[in-house]
């Protein structure tokens, strides 16, 4: 008698997975290929009601708050359906059909052409929003897209390219339009998923961005936000601290285009400071701001029991004790450096805003660059003013 021993099973090859993504959404681009301006549109909206249905937005906010521990679900609903709405609204005035210029003088004409199957990285702080709208973007020039999702939104991202796909087959379009990179998600499945890929978009950490703009496709990335702002002294001071309040606690500062720092000319320090503690700030002294930067980088990373978190659950694992610190809505910390060895100047995503005092617009703006020199380069920066030629020098 003899026997055989079971044979192990394998896991997929990565490169097989992406393959068969890669060609189902090939095959529904065929059924696409010839779908004119309106038939387009109808797509790229279907899609965003995938999103936008209040009693899907807030499921899917509620969700990814469950999911992943950030933001929180008031702000995330609001996300959900401004955002795309916002998108919707810009895509729907772009051609993307047929011919979309012409310039008879030189007799040149200029077509539109779908770049293909588009991989689109997204990020655990935005697991709904960012998966759909990238989805809207890809199908409006008759693009396929698969999703790779960030591993701790994963339940939220796949629940969304559920109701997209579902959307797409009511209207009559291949759901395959819009597919998702299966668990598990790792650096390997996602990478072969770009080197298959016509085009990548990602958004994310840098480790991504550069990851994706090595893989040998052409790639759209961006990274870090970092924002900073200058309150000039012609400004209506309650007005810019009631809008940095406003920007920086929104989904608790998951957005990378929350602010990250304040830069203040001297002259109008205090007085600007006292605005922004009005409008819901906690001014940490310098024991407390040496406690936040321990607990905020406990081992020299940002912690994840402290990111996006709310203002309440921020100041108690602080250790930030006193009753306006538990009653806040964001905490300043003061500063006057920049760099790698300076962790307050870089991006925190959570509700700490790091402040500097300068002497006047020129350091401002000088200071402004610093902070994007070392991380945020290419994103945001603001000035509130009422002197135009600061805003137009910014």
């Amino acid at each position: 008698m003899s026997t055989t021993a079971p044979q192990a099973a394998t896991s997929p090859v990565p490169q097989d997975i992406a393959r068969t993504l890669i060609e189902a959404g090939r095959i529904a681009m065929r059924d696409f290929a010839t779908a004119d301006q309106a038939r387009v549109d109808e797509a790229v909206t279907a899609i965003a009601w995938a999103v936008y249905e209040p009693a899907r937005a807030r499921e899917l906010a509620e969700l990814a708050v469950a999911d992943t521990g950030l933001g929180n679900v008031t702000d995330k609903i609001t996300k959900n359906q401004r955002k795309t709405f916002g998108t919707l609204r810009d895509l729907l005035r772009a051609k993307t059909v047929g011919i979309i210029d012409a310039d008879p003088a030189r007799g040149l004409v200029k077509y539109a052409k779908p770049v293909g199957v588009v991989a689109a990285v997204t990020p655990s702080t935005n697991p709904a929003a960012t998966p759909v709208n990238k989805a809207m973007m890809a199908l409006k020039g008759r693009n396929a897209v698969v999703i790779a999702a960030s591993p701790s939104g994963y339940a939220t991202t796949a629940r969304a390219v559920e109701v997209m796909r579902s959307e797409l087959e009511r209207t009559g379009l291949p759901a395959d339009l819009v597919q998702i990179l299966p668990q598990p998600i790792t650096k390997e499945s996602t990478q072969a998923l770009m080197e298959a890929a016509d085009l990548v978009v990602v958004t994310g950490s840098q480790n991504n961005v550069r990851r994706a703009y090595s893989s040998g496709t052409p790639a759209i990335g961006v990274g870090a936000g970092n924002v900073p702002v200058i309150i000039d002294t012609s400004a209506d001071l309650d007005d810019a601290a009631a809008k940095i309040c406003a920007s920086k606690t929104f989904d608790n500062a998951t957005s990378c285009s929350s602010e990250n720092a304040v830069v203040i000319p001297e002259s109008i320090y205090e007085e600007a400071i006292s605005a922004l503690e009005r409008a819901g700030g906690y001014r940490c002294n310098a024991a407390e701001k040496q406690q936040v930067e321990d607990s905020l980088w406990p081992n020299g990373n940002l912690s994840r029991d402290l990111i996006a978190k709310d203002a309440d659950v921020f100041a108690e694992r602080t250790g930030l004790a006193t009753a306006a610190a538990r009653n806040a809505r964001f905490f300043m910390v003061e500063d006057d450096e920049v760099g790698p060895d300076k962790p307050f100047s870089g991006e925190k995503l959570s509700l700490v805003l790091t402040v500097y005092k300068v002497s006047d617009f020129e350091a401002a703006a000088q200071k402004v660059q610093a902070i994007l020199d070392h991380e945020g380069m290419g994103h945001s920066c603001g000035i509130h003013t009422k002197d135009e030629t600061h805003a137009k020098a910014l």
